[in-house]
């Protein structure tokens, strides 16, 4: 899984999410509370949910990322902590005994499920914990991945106490296997630009398709509402790079 070594970083990375924030605020304030998200990392999304009247429960599978996330939980504002609870998890089979009326995976986590197996497990949970008018949302990247390996990087952000951290990826598709093998290097400099440390993170991405997903939702029972193409709400077209999939239950 992505950001365990990293986590550390992960919200000094979060600029330019900002339509992808949007999106998802106005989303739950159209669907209604409470809100589940898997994949919840440091509660980037479930934050801002919160400040907006949503109760949020957030699922994360890393112990680093949780961390992250209750540390910030600890210094949130009282009427903003009490509609947040993050809970250690698997999103490809959970149980809570709750039901919720928005449930979303954002930033293409879902295909972290690398295994139909897992995918299936994911919807099967989802279904069970889904209100009868509720929403589930997730995207999904169906643009292409350098297959070579070769580093790229992506951006550089200041530290707080100084220096700053450098991040880059190195991407190789197994077509074969319908896996993207990704490795995430984070190179921490001094003020005078000297690498004082570095981390890397791997993870394996599934390589899907529009077809393979609405396939995936419709064996389990989910009716696909909507497909954009970003968190514009653009409709989706074929030269789209991202697909994002708003579906409610059968």
């Amino acid at each position: 899984m992505a950001y365990q070594a990293s986590a550390q970083f992960y919200d000094l990375f979060t600029l330019g999410k900002e339509e992808e924030q949007a999106f998802y605020q106005l989303l739950a304030q159209e669907v209604g509370s409470p809100a589940l998200e898997l994949g919840v990392g440091t509660g980037v999304f479930a934050f801002h949910l919160a400040e907006d009247g949503i109760t949020v429960v957030g699922l994360e599978k890393s112990r680093e990322m949780l961390q992250e996330a209750r540390k910030k939980l600890q210094k949130a504002p009282p009427e903003i902590a009490k509609r947040l609870l993050f809970i250690a998890g698997d999103m490809s089979d959970f149980s809570l005994d709750q039901q919720f009326r928005f449930i979303y995976v954002p930033s293409g986590s879902f295909q972290y499920l690398t295994t139909r197996k897992e995918q299936l497990g994911c919807l099967k949970s989802v279904k069970a914990h889904l209100h009868s008018e509720g929403s589930f949302v997730f995207d999904i990247w169906v643009g292409d991945s350098d297959p070579t390996g070769t580093w790229r990087r992506l951006e550089t952000v200041s530290l707080p106490k100084g220096g700053a951290v450098t991040r880059s990826i190195s991407t190789r598709a197994q077509e074969s296997k319908g896996i993207i093998d990704t490795v995430l290097r984070f190179d921490v400099h001094d003020k005078t630009g000297r690498i004082t440390d570095t981390f890397y993170d791997w993870s394996q991405l599934a390589i899907m398709t529009v077809e393979d997903v609405k396939f995936l939702l419709a064996e389990m029972q989910f009716q696909v509402e909507t497909i954009y193409s970003s968190f514009t709400r653009a409709p989706w077209t074929p030269e789209a790079e991202r697909a994002i999939f708003v579906s409610e239950p059968i």
